[in-house]
């Protein structure tokens, strides 16, 4: 009723104008629908609308249809009811024999194909916002990846792309609440607008605004799985500003180098050449296209109770057996990204929705993990990581460059040696040590980091530094323990940890078997 005498008043008939409804021009007209409408509101049972797609309670709203029951129905009144965003062609056994069957053998589809599952599962997960970012040369084949991916919610229309403001990016994120998210080519997009966006759609909510009276706007708030491609990396972007890429930007927006015998597949399904498979899929997706969404929906919701309990678990057990001794925290939030992907496509596996077997998509994931993390370098966490190996590399230098501080040649030095109860110890002057390690002049974060792992020695808490007297004058150093520094590094497996990632994932996995 208040939508009909409101401010959407307008949008209402020409939702119903261009459904066909024979709506004559006029007042008189459009006031005696307004009172037809009202009256069989009146008359109509008890029901439920919605403003957004995704989870209410056990049911899941869309634009066109909504999935699960519940004691009223549920309407959706947003701004996706004319929209064609979740369109259908075909069935589900089309999808699956002439689209499904072509991305057996090949991971990264078969990944993309997770994303989409897993986007609705967020919520049971327990999972913040996330991004895939798949990154290689032109026609590799990416483009082609997002399509497949985006036949299982809709047409290749459902695909947007990068190019579009910061703002105009975070109102699509809006209307994929609890949907995957589907972009393309990052490089044909402003900087700005990357840093921007990629901060809103991770971080799930909107600008906070005035309306018209000056009060706080509602805040839109979301859940999504983003997929992206393009060309060049996240830090290319940035350097384009100037800026370097943040650690939490490259722990949300997950960048996977595409790999494949053939650009973006490894099994070509007797087909020529890579080229004549892309074509094909490309030709195959616009005719069938968004039944599985609904399939998956639909199974999804008839156990929405228990999802949470049974995600979470298949998600800690996936975890579980890909972590590893060394693996840090940013790098152990992904890994639970990827175990949701690979739970989805394992439950839809056993819904029969999917024509390949668990196995095939555990394995499948487990590459595509394999692959980001020999392109990232190592297991640890992004700021540290970067610390540590400057400092590996500043103690090699510095080695040739100290005197022994009993000989007291105070003239030009990089610093000193002493030996402090039996253990040698390096004495570097402040300035030499901000400045050959790159850290900022509040560099507190940084030496805090180093004095918990015991690099570090400190008579003067609040600055991080050792305060010592040389001649007649105090000076102050940092005091580091070069003997620790060497042995932290010689204790790591090759010196980035990869080693101890599982090459081959389980083939008797309690998540294959699980039933």
């Amino acid at each position: 009723a208040r939508n009909l005498n409101g401010d959407n008043a307008r949008q209402i008939r020409e939702l119903l104008v261009d459904s066909g409804y024979p709506l004559e021009p006029g007042n008189i007209s459009w006031a005696r629908l307004q009172r037809y409408l009202l009256e069989e509101m009146a008359k109509a049972p008890p029901a439920t609308t919605v403003d957004r797609t995704g989870w209410h309670g056990s049911v899941f709203a869309t634009s066109s249809w909504t999935a699960g029951q519940a004691d009223e129905q549920h309407y959706f009144v947003g701004q996706l009811s004319a929209s064609p965003l979740l369109q259908e062609g075909g069935s589900l056994q089309d999808w699956q024999t002439q689209v499904g069957k072509l991305c057996d053998g090949n991971p990264l589809a078969i990944f993309t194909i997770g994303v989409a599952l897993a986007a609705p599962l967020l919520k049971h997960a327990g999972l913040e916002n996330g991004a895939f970012h798949l990154v290689g040369n032109s026609s590799t084949g990416k483009t082609t990846l997002l399509q497949v991916a985006a036949s299982v919610c809709g047409a290749p229309t459902f695909v947007r792309s990068w190019v579009a403001t910061a703002n105009g990016l975070a109102a699509v994120a809006a209307e994929h609440n609890d949907i995957a998210l589907m972009l393309d080519e990052i490089g044909l997009a402003r900087p700005e607008d990357v840093d921007v966006a990629v901060y809103h759609i991770m971080n799930g909510a909107s600008k906070l605004r005035a309306n018209i009276s000056g009060d706080l706007a509602t805040q839109t708030h979301w859940r999504t799985l983003a997929l992206s491609t393009g060309e060049i990396w996240l830090s290319e972007v940035f350097q384009q500003m100037g800026k370097p890429v943040r650690a939490g930007q490259e722990n949300r927006l997950v960048e996977i180098p595409v790999f494949g015998q053939f650009g973006a597949f490894d099994e070509l399904h007797g087909f020529a050449s890579s080229q004549e498979l892309v074509d094909e899929l490309k030709s195959r997706t616009r005719h069938y296209h968004g039944t599985l969404l609904r399939h998956w929906l639909e199974r999804l919701t008839e156990d929405a109770d228990d999802l949470p309990g049974y995600i979470q678990k298949e998600i800690a057990q996936l975890t579980d057996q890909w972590k590893t001794s060394h693996m840090a925290s940013q790098v152990v939030r992904v890994i639970r990204r990827f175990a949701l992907i690979t739970a989805a496509l394992c439950l839809a596996c056993r819904n029969y929705l999917l024509p390949w077997t668990e196995a095939e998509s555990i394995r499948a994931v487990h590459q595509v993990v394999g692959a980001w993390l020999r392109s990232r370098g190592h297991l640890f966490n992004s700021e540290e990581y970067r610390l540590l190996a400057r400092l590996r590399d500043a103690v090699y230098t510095w080695h040739y460059r100290l005197t022994d501080i009993e000989r007291g040649d105070y003239g030009r030095r990089a610093g000193f040696r002493r030996d402090v109860d039996g253990e040698r110890q390096w004495l570097i002057p402040k300035n030499t040590f901000l400045s050959e390690l790159g850290l900022p002049s509040r560099y507190m974060r940084e030496v805090e980091t180093l004095i918990q792992k015991g690099f570090l020695e400190t008579n003067e808490q609040s600055r991080g530094t050792m305060k010592i007297k040389l001649r007649d004058r105090s000076e102050r150093f940092f005091a580091l323990w070069p003997n620790r520094i060497k042995a932290y590094w010689e204790a790591l497996p090759d010196g980035d940890g990869l080693s101890q990632f599982p090459a081959i994932p389980s083939g008797d996995s309690e998540v294959a078997e699980n039933e």
